[in-house]
This record gives structure tokens, C-alpha cells and sequence, in this order.
């Protein structure tokens, strides 16, 4: 914790240079007066020729009367610079108009946007992390397009495995997840974060963390088991199912992960770890 009585690092530097200044001006000024005072010449008044005596007078020159110079003891008293102003946070927009200043902060960062597709970037992004967290997945509230490719399967021997070359549909999309700045990102998040907040509350979240919420939905997606290549399913005719009880058991959102295969998997943990630990530095 930051001790609030004592002045910030680049202050107290401030002040002990002009310290240091003001006393090797006092230093300056002294050695000049002493040197002055040095080389005065004590001048005796003339003396007047007196007429010759038999005994003669002695006179005692009389020494004039030097006031003493009056050396200027430093001062203690330093000006100190004023404490340079906060600049004032910036003004926000409405939660329903941010999308596009959000998005234009984010290409002058260097993001690529072009994925983005949501009307209501940080409405939908907080719902679809909110359900993320519990893992659900909400593709309606999705902020970026999904794989475009059709799934495929192989059937081998009368069992059906997920064909590898579908994990490939989501290569273009992991790319452009893991060229993500983390920076970029941990800084939008602290710069809009009374929107986030207040989506938050629109959802009834009032006293949720925008941090922790995100955080959560990180640590859900981090826990998706690792599996190999081949991985079985069952067919039900309404949709494919994964063989292994275990992997069936998984949240939505884990085994969504899984169509994504093992090296795509691996990716988007490391850069889920590097957000988290970007997240994290900000406390």
C-alpha cells in the first residue's frame, strides 16, 4: 500500500535537488563576501607635517573603523515546484454509442477489427464472457464471427471421430486471437470499465468486478481438459455427441474448445494465461 503521507518519489527528488542548489548558491555567495572582506586595504589619514622640535612628537596612527560586512546566512526555506495536475479522465460515451469509438481506439492501437461484428461490442462482450464463465456459450451474443467451414466427421470401423482437418476451420481465428496486444487490451479495459460496469448491472451483476467476472470465464476455458487428435463421437441425429462420458460431461464451453483441436487448444491457453497474468499486474 502506497503511504499517502509521503511525497511521490520524483517530488522528494525535486526537493533535494533544490536543496542542493540553494546551497551551493549560500556556499557561492559567502566565499565571495569573505574574499571581498580579504582584500580590503586599511588606508591611514595623512599626517599633517609638524614643525621641528627638539623632542618629537610621537603620533599613533589610529586604525579606522571597519564595519564588518554582513554575510547572508543561507536559507532554509526552499520554493518547491506545484504538484503537476491529474489530468482530467476522459469523457465516455453513452454504453449504446461505444461501439464505434471502441473500435476506433482499437485500430489506432494497432488491433486488427475487422473480425468484430457485434453492433453493441461491450453489451454482448459481457454477456457472452458472463455465460462464458459458467460455460455456456451464447452465440448470438458472440462479438466475432465463428468458423465458416462445415464440420466434418470420419467413420472408421462403424465409430465416428472428429475429421482433423475440421480443427483447421478455426486457424484463422486463433491467429488472430493470439496476435491480441494484452496491453492494448488490459488498457481498454481499465479505460471503459464504468461501461462494463454498467452493462454489468443491466444483466444484475451491480456488485461483480468487471476484472473478476472476466478472470472467471479465463480460468473456466484454462480448465478444458487436454485430449489427443482422435477423438470419438456419437450420432444422434440431431447432433454429434462425444463418446466419452467424461468429455460429455464438460461445460459448453469446454467442449467447444475440444473442436478445436490440440495445437489450436494449446495456443489460446498460453494467451489466456498471458491476459490473465496482464489482468492480475493491474491490481
Amino acid at each position: 500500500m502506497t503511504d499517502t503521507n509521503q511525497p511521490p518519489q520524483d517530488h522528494k527528488g525535486k526537493i533535494i535537488v533544490g536543496l542542493i542548489i540553494a546551497l551551493v548558491v549560500a556556499l557561492v555567495v559567502v566565499f565571495w563576501l569573505v574574499r571581498d572582506a580579504d582584500q580590503q586595504t586599511v588606508v591611514a589619514p595623512p599626517v599633517q607635517p609638524q614643525p621641528v622640535v627638539t623632542e618629537p612628537e610621537v603620533i599613533t596612527p589610529v586604525e579606522p573603523e571597519v564595519e564588518p560586512e554582513l554575510i547572508p546566512e543561507p536559507s532554509d526555506t526552499v520554493e518547491l515546484e506545484p504538484e503537476p495536475e491529474t489530468p482530467p479522465a476522459p469523457s465516455l460515451p453513452a454504453l449504446a454509442d461505444s461501439t464505434a469509438p471502441v473500435v476506433a481506439e482499437l485500430s489506432e492501437a494497432g488491433v486488427d477489427v475487422a473480425p468484430l461484428k457485434s453492433p453493441q461490442l461491450i453489451r454482448d462482450a459481457v454477456v457472452f464472457i458472463d455465460n462464458l464463465r459458467n460455460g455456456a456459450v451464447i452465440r448470438d451474443k458472440a462479438v466475432i464471427e465463428g468458423p465458416t467451414a462445415q464440420f466434418k466427421v470420419l467413420e472408421q470401423n462403424g465409430k465416428l471421430y472428429i475429421d482433423p482437418r475440421s480443427y483447421d476451420r478455426y486457424n484463422t481465428l486463433v491467429d488472430w486471437f493470439v496476435s491480441l496486444d494484452g496491453v492494448v487490451l488490459t488498457n481498454m479495459m481499465e479505460t471503459y470499465e464504468p461501461l462494463i460496469q454498467e452493462a454489468l448491472d443491466e444483466i444484475g451483476y451491480p456488485d461483480q468486478y468487471p476484472q473478476q467476472v472476466l478472470l472467471d470465464a479465463i480460468d473456466t476455458l484454462l480448465a478444458t481438459p487436454s485430449v489427443g487428435t482422435v477423438i470419438e463421437l456419437n450420432d444422434d441425429s440431431v447432433m454429434y455427441r462425444y463418446a466419452d462420458p467424461t468429455l460429455e460431461a464438460l461445460p459448453d464451453a469446454q467442449k467447444q474448445m475440444l473442436r478445436m483441436g490440440p495445437d489450436n487448444i494449446r495456443r489460446v491457453k498460453l494467451k489466456l494465461e498471458s491476459l490473465r497474468t496482464a489482468l492480475l499486474a493491474k491490481d
